[in-house]
């Protein structure tokens, strides 16, 4: 079967599972264009643009549509280029932030096509324990693991609970396989104190403890161990049915047994009010971490979406 009819094949099923069961009074149609891109001090820019229609569109929070995708990679003269279609929707409680979000296609990478995908699902359990799961699969973006065609499955689950009104308990669990052969683990841990409730502003202590398979020549980075401990900043605020969230971390990284390297982040979220004629949402950031060439690896980051809904 050729790629475009995989694609239309695709398309079918999922339009026929997904939005032949939406209700009618969720039938309004909106567009979202998105865009996003990222560059790294390994010279590697990626960008990535999508045009999304939506049958069903009921909020910011609430619609399902069919996605198109472009991605374009450019490191050191090198140039790959690859696109897709998927399947999207999404379903968040805007008063809880839980629910389910799922996209689902086919991706043309530069070498090879394969299904993507990434689905989270998070619910209460009651009012101090909260759990999710989720799970992705999508191409490696290092251009020597693209030129090979490598992608990665991952699968993991997440734990909130309330010990205290003002103090929340983070755990996950995630476990990854590159298509290589190769595995990688990974723990996480944060403690979350509502430090200022009235200004939104929390103080956080966040660990990560990473196993991996450190690889000779390897296209990307995952070492045989590494461990990160970072306190966080956190400013969340509301204004007008408009939130924007900011955070800035300071810690350290130690891989394997060298001697312990800077860690630092610094990340911003805006979002429009979910309910109206259109929807808007922006975030941007960057880290400094430990990457293939060593210390001092720099990671930035754009993703932006707008929603305009076009009626019935």
């Amino acid at each position: 079967m050729s790629y475009r009819n995989k694609q239309l094949a695709v398309l079918a099923t999922l339009a026929f599972l997904g939005l032949g069961r939406a209700d009618a009074a969720d039938n309004r149609w909106a567009v979202s264009p998105a865009w996003s891109q990222s560059s790294d001090s390994d010279g590697l820019n990626i960008r990535k643009a999508f045009a999304t229609a939506l049958p069903s569109y009921t909020s910011g929070l609430k619609w399902q549509g069919i996605e198109w995708q472009e991605q374009h990679y450019r490191q050191n003269g090198n140039t790959l280029s690859g696109h897709g279609l998927n399947y999207t929707t999404q379903d968040i409680d805007a008063l809880t932030g839980m629910g389910m979000s799922l996209k689902i296609g086919v991706n043309q990478g530069p070498e090879k096509t394969t299904v993507i995908g990434d689905w989270s699902y998070n619910q209460a359990y009651n009012k101090q324990l909260n759990w999710g799961m989720f799970a992705s699969r999508d191409w490696v973006e290092s251009i020597g693991a693209l030129q090979q065609g490598i992608h990665y499955d991952l699968v993991g689950g997440n734990v909130d609970y309330q010990a205290h009104p003002r103090i929340t308990l983070v755990g996950s669990l995630a476990q990854t396989h590159f298509s290589d052969g190769h595995d990688r683990q990974q723990q996480r841990a944060r403690v979350v104190w509502d430090a200022l409730p009235d200004q939104g502003i929390t103080l956080q202590w966040a660990y990560k403890h990473q196993l991996g398979e450190t690889v000779t020549n390897a296209n990307y980075f995952n070492p045989d161990r590494l461990d990160e401990s970072m306190g966080i900043v956190g400013w969340r605020r509301r204004f007008a049915g408009w939130q924007w969230y900011a955070r800035v971390g300071e810690g350290h990284q130690r891989v394997n047994n060298d001697e312990r390297t800077p860690a630092r982040l610094m990340e911003l979220q805006l979002s429009s009010p979910a309910h109206g004629d259109s929807f808007f949402k922006l975030r941007a950031g960057r880290s400094e971490t430990v990457g293939l060439n060593g210390p001092g690896y720099v990671y930035r980051y754009l993703d932006m979406q707008w929603i305009y809904a076009l009626g019935r």
